[in-house]
């Protein structure tokens, strides 16, 4: 019955989850995007950096300009501010599709025209010019009432230099133009893009630019596809598509890879990597963006609604040029009426017209650094022009026109209407510039009357240029997420459900089979989300779960009539060698354990009483046997709970590792931990001992180990423990034959650790020694400090010994001090420096007279080195030193 429910269990799980597969095709995907939204919000939040920036045209920026949508004159306008702060670039998440009407220029129809008609017919009743050349200037005058805000957008787009435009791929949409589809794929396509076996960016027939002179006249352009997932939500985005064969980089990318740098396009299945681009801080690294099973970027959006973005309204930068302008006409106007007749300072007039010839200049030709027409000439003088304005109007002008002319109404007017206008201009250029200066501005819609808005797990009518800035951020702060194939989510559903099912029907009370269930059920949701916060890949959670629920159920049918054999045998296999978080491990994890051999990296322990068989002689075989299993039993489950394992005693020496049958990354500092704490509970059984014995025996205490205590008093004998530790990869495993086995260990490692535990009384250290390999894996944890480079016997490789001190966080001042100058004194013995060495090593036994390792190094030095020679083998010194490589060769056996 039993082997025929085992049998029935698997095949109703591979039934379920075939049934489970079928739904998930329909169900799943939509599912578990909404369970990674979820898993998203706990996660450190995007780093939202202040030079990427939304530039938005926002409810107030309608409200204030008046009209929608816009005159591109708006945007122009907008973009020649922004080249006073010094802006990266403009990025337009707006489609300029289609030609606009021309538009009359409403302020210079009433400012401007006027007054050069009047020039005309003034100079034609001078009689400088005729009839004819009037009638010409008239014309053009009444001409240039209307504008052509498409040719004034592109100047600036121009000028600008790096302006981003849009591209939106339509298979629907095929260029007649061949004139564009050349331009694309000369000039807007990425050049240095390596196919790494992509075959998951779809190449498009068709794609839908701005009008071709904007497009000719800006920096690049990007795409903005950006379909959202089935249920609306904006989740992910193409980070690159093709068109005609053409790699093309997302909106955002393109000014992002212009300020790397231009490095090279890697494009795999898996990442979009960014090969040696120049960062912030100087350094060249790689910038690796995953890709899901889509070919597109994962989305780690502000948890938080999109106006709280750093963002600043279109109108503060806009309502500046309208400001620009006024403040330039009243100090033409202040020119014109003598005001600036007293003035022996720049001219402000003069730095204003000359950047505005610098700007129609550059709309149609290159830069001309050796006559000053360059953009960066244009920001000194667009500032200076300010500069000298603000220079003008807070000298004492006002009064020495009063004094030469009087009219002191007037002027005090006038001086008081600039520096209010001036004041005004002044403090909201410094607040813009704060926001854009070296910044990425990206214009978008966000205005209620717009129609660019979308969903996200924050906010229900997002702007969908927030995700075109997230994305920039993301590049930028290299922050991803991502997410795992399907298939993965399948075979961890698989494995999950028949592993649990055919653990749980093993489990013969009910109540913890459901324990069990729920616990599993929770803690694989626990785990997938732990999985998904440290690595920020999400696995499909939905499949795995609906699977375990099902096993659930299923289990716990069948639970009445299967029992478990399987926990027995491991716990009494080991709960006599191991602690019992290591077998609740195997317990819980079979699969961990292996009968057999296996090569595992870990640490082993060998440890031994100093002169035991000084105590043999004392006492009978009972109160011998009563005395080491209290030494055993204390210093074992020391070892125990550091999760270390037992392998065997011999006499008095322990023989333990840890690090296994559990593979542990920590199992070194766990050994070194359980060594220290050897030696203190060492010190305390010697207290312990000393103070039984002054009293009668307690009725609890066995009568042979109270004996062996009095014994030991009364012939002052102690307890002193050598202990060696070496780490490395060693043999381990569940040996022997059918009748008898043992776990145990084996290999050189081990054997090292076998010598190290010798090599203590050598140098007569506090009782721990430790290998290189086992220092150089504790990290700062420990206090130690450097001994010799020896060559055990058996073992050629020479390695530096450490003897083990004490925990830092343990260590008192006087003990950290000393090792620091252990330390020097060694630098200075093995720099052959013999005498300066000697005077350190006795001004430290000076101070801690206890310090056996010191007064060998006395004795050492004293007796070799200081006169010129060193100890070989028949000088019975225990070590001979070759002074060619500098390593001392250890002769005991």
């Amino acid at each position: 019955m039993k082997k025929l429910l085992k049998v029935i269990v698997p095949v109703s799980e591979i039934i379920v989850f075939a049934f489970i597969c079928l739904v998930a095709v329909v169900f799943v995907p939509s599912l578990d995007k909404k369970v990674a939204d979820w898993f998203q919000r706990p996660l450190k939040p995007l780093e939202e950096r202040s030079d990427i920036i939304m530039i938005n045209v926002d409810d107030y920026s309608v409200n204030e300009i008046g009209v929608w949508p816009f005159g591109r004159d708006v945007y122009a306008d907008s973009m020649d501010i922004l080249k006073d702060f010094s802006t990266e670039a403009v990025v337009y998440d707006l489609s300029f599709l289609d030609k606009s009407q021309r538009k009359v220029d409403e302020t210079y129809l009433a400012e401007d025209l006027p007054g050069k008609i009047d020039e005309a017919f003034t100079y034609l009743n001078s009689g400088d010019i005729s009839i004819p050349e009037a009638q010409e200037a008239v014309n053009e005058a009444v001409a240039d009432t209307v504008r052509d805000v498409d040719e004034i957008l592109a100047n600036s787009l121009q000028f600008f230099g790096d302006s981003y435009l849009t591209l939106t791929f339509e298979d629907a949409y095929e260029l007649d133009d061949k004139e564009q589809v050349e331009y694309l794929s000369k000039y807007i396509s990425l050049k240095n893009v390596v196919d790494e076996g992509d075959t998951l960016t779809y190449d498009y027939k068709g794609v839908i630019p701005a009008i071709h002179n904007f497009m000719v006249r800006a920096g690049k352009a990007g795409f903005v596809n950006a379909p959202p997932d089935k249920d609306g939500y904006l989740r992910r985005m193409p980070i690159v598509l093709k068109y005609n064969g053409d790699y093309y980089g997302q909106l955002t990318l393109v000014p992002i890879l212009k300020r790397f740098g231009d490095p090279e396009v890697h494009v795999s299945n898996s990442y979009v990597t960014l090969k040696n681009c120049k960062m912030d801080d100087g350094s060249i690294k790689d910038v690796k963006i995953p890709r899901d099973e889509e070919g597109k970027l994962i989305i780690k959006y502000p948890p938080k609604n999109y106006n709280a973005y750093n963002s600043i309204s279109l109108w503060n930068i806009y309502r500046l040029s309208l400001l620009d302008r006024n403040l330039y006409k009243s100090i033409m106007s202040m020119s014109e009426s003598g005001l600036f007749g007293l003035w022996d300072g720049d001219d402000p007039v003069s730095y204003y017209e000359q950047a505005r010839h610098i700007k129609e200049y550059l709309c149609d030709n290159p830069e001309d650094p050796e006559n000053g027409l360059t953009r960066k000439n244009y920001t000194f003088l667009r500032g200076k022009f300010y500069d000298t304005v603000k220079l003008y109007l807070e000298s004492n002008q006002d009064k020495l026109l009063i004094e030469a002319y009087g009219e002191e109404d007037y002027i005090n007017q006038i001086f008081a209407e600039m520096r209010e206008l001036f004041h005004e201009i002044e403090t909201s250029r410094d607040e813009v510039a704060l926001r854009v200066s070296n910044a990425i501005c990206i214009i978008g819609t966000n205005a209620t009357s717009t129609t660019d808005f979308g969903l996200n797990q924050y906010q229900q009518a997002f702007p969908n240029p927030g995700a075109h800035y997230t994305m920039a951020n993301q590049i930028l702060s290299q922050d991803f997420v991502d997410d795992s194939p399907w298939w993965v989510s399948l075979i961890i559903a698989a494995v999950l459900g028949l592993v649990y099912s055919l653990i749980a029907v093993r489990i013969k009370s009910t109540v913890r089979q459901i324990l069990f269930g729920i616990f599993t059920i929770v803690g694989t949701l626990v785990l997938l989300f732990v999985y998904f916060y440290i690595t920020k890949q999400y696995l499909g959670v939905v499949i795995p779960e609906f699977t375990l629920v099902s096993s659930f159920a299923i289990t716990t049918v069948v639970n009445f009539l299967l029992t478990s054999s399987e926990k027995k045998f491991i716990t009494s296999a080991f709960s006599q060698c191991l602690s019992k978080e290591v077998v609740n491990d195997i317990v819980a994890n079979p699969d961990s354990f292996k009968l057999g051999g296996q090569t595992l990296e870990m640490t082993a322990m060998f440890t031994d009483i100093q002169k035991f068989s000084g105590f043999s002689e004392l006492l009978t075989a009972g109160q011998l046997v009563a005395l080491l299993n209290y030494y055993l039993t204390k210093m074992s489950d020391i070892i125990m709970n550091e999760r270390g394992t037992v392998d065997k005693y011999e006499g008095d020496a322990i023989i333990a590792l840890v690090g296994a049958p559990v593979p542990m990354a920590d199992h070194a500092a766990r050994a070194c931990a359980a060594a220290i704490k050897m030696k203190k509970a060492e010190v305390l059984m010697n207290e312990e001992i000393r103070n039984i014995v002054r009293y009668p025996r307690p009725e609890s205490m066995d009568e042979e180990l109270y004996t062996a205590f009095k014994i030991m008093v009364e012939n002052k004998r102690e307890i002193f423990t050598r202990i060696g530790l070496n780490s490395g990869e060693m043999v381990a495993g569940y040996m022997g034959s059918e009748n008898k086995k043992n776990y145990t260990m084996m290999g050189n490692n081990v054997n090292l650790a076998s010598r190290l535990e010798g090599v203590n009384k050598q140098y007569s250290t506090g009782g721990i020694l430790i290998s290189e390999a086992t220092r150089n894996m504790l990290g700062d944890r420990f206090v130690v400090r450097s001994l010799d480079r020896v060559r055990v016997v058996n073992v050629n490789t020479p390695i530096r010994l450490y003897e083990l001190v004490d925990e830092k966080s343990e260590a008192n001042e006087f003990t950290l001090k000393y090792m620091e100058h252990w330390e020097q004194v060694m630098a200075l013995f093995e720099g052959k420096k013999y005498k300066e060495a000697l005077d350190g090593f006795k001004k430290l036994s000076e101070h801690n007279q206890n310090d056996k390792v010191a007064k060998y190094y006395i004795s050492l030095i004293e007796k070799f080195f200081i006169n010129g020679t060193y100890p070989q083998e028949k000088d019975d010194f225990g070590v001979a030193y070759n002074p060619e490589d500098g390593v001392f060769k250890l002769l005991q056996k």
